[in-house]
């Protein structure tokens, strides 16, 4: 057989992000450490993007190991500091070819006593920043023909646990948008997916809780919690050629937690 039959489908071909341009949102968090990971490792232009300064450092450490990092700061539910951002990137860089919606907030206070401005709270921040990033990044792929756009959901748009209503709520959304996301881009070369982790081990868990974490534990089929670095894999998926018919889809990291009842 000749190299020339599967050359093109090795998987440093379809996986590669050589001289793309990903703006990652939440980008001083645990989770976006393992994605910025992946996407560094896979050659991309990273621009992370956070409300925290801490964001500025952790750029800083991807430059210092080799890769080409930007940082910015500013507020995800801010529909005019987004369009900034999204413009701002395509100045300095050219182009942009893969946006990820990762910032994210979650309260835990039951239904009887949730405040309706920690409703909205959650909601602007886990579900209308994730619109007003894919809006934006969407008006500067469609004109390239090519893009993707990537919303960081939650096993928690599947099932549920108390105390968790608005997070749930959004969540859901999440999933949902990404299909109406993927339906309105039809034909245009973008396409739009949503990575829902699972228990995941950072400092927005509660994974430093013992009983809570034993249970989480022996419950996924996996026995363990996921690590940030578990989703590098999903999320070259989604951002590379090598996931250019996957659109409209929520792809699950969760060590099997969905998998198994009792």
């Amino acid at each position: 057989m000749s190299a020339h039959l599967y050359r093109d489908h090795a998987p440093e071909r379809i996986f590669s992000l050589q001289g793309r341009v990903v703006l990652l949102t939440g980008a001083a968090g645990g989770i976006a450490l393992g994605l910025a990971k992946a996407f560094a490792a896979a050659g991309a232009k990273l621009v992370l993007a956070d409300r925290s300064e801490a964001v500025h450092e952790r750029a800083a450490q991807f430059r210092d190991a080799g890769a080409d990092a930007t940082s910015l700061t500013f507020d995800v539910t801010d529909e005019a500091a987004v369009r900034d951002a999204v413009e701002g990137t395509v100045r300095r860089h050219g182009r942009i070819d893969v946006a990820v919606a990762n910032a994210g907030i979650i309260v835990r206070k039951h239904l009887l006593e949730l405040p309706v401005e920690d409703w909205k709270r959650v909601i602007d921040t886990d579900l209308t920043a994730t619109f007003l990033l894919a809006q934006q990044a969407a008006k500067q792929m469609v004109p390239q023909s090519s893009g993707r756009i990537i919303s960081v959901g939650s096993i928690m748009n599947h099932v549920s646990r108390p105390l968790l209503t608005a997070y749930v709520a959004a969540k859901g959304a999440v999933s949902a948008f990404t299909r109406a996301l993927a339906a309105d881009l039809g034909g245009t070369g973008v396409t739009a997916n949503a990575l829902a982790p699972g228990y995941t081990e950072t400092p927005f868990s509660q994974a430093g809780q013992k009983d809570f974490r034993d249970f989480i534990t022996e419950w996924t089929p996996a026995r363990r919690w996921g690590k940030p670095e578990d989703l590098c894999g999903a999320a070259l998926l989604l951002a590379s050629d090598a996931g250019a018919y996957i659109n409209g889809h929520t792809l699950y990291v969760d060590g099997g937690f969905l998998a198994v009842t009792r």
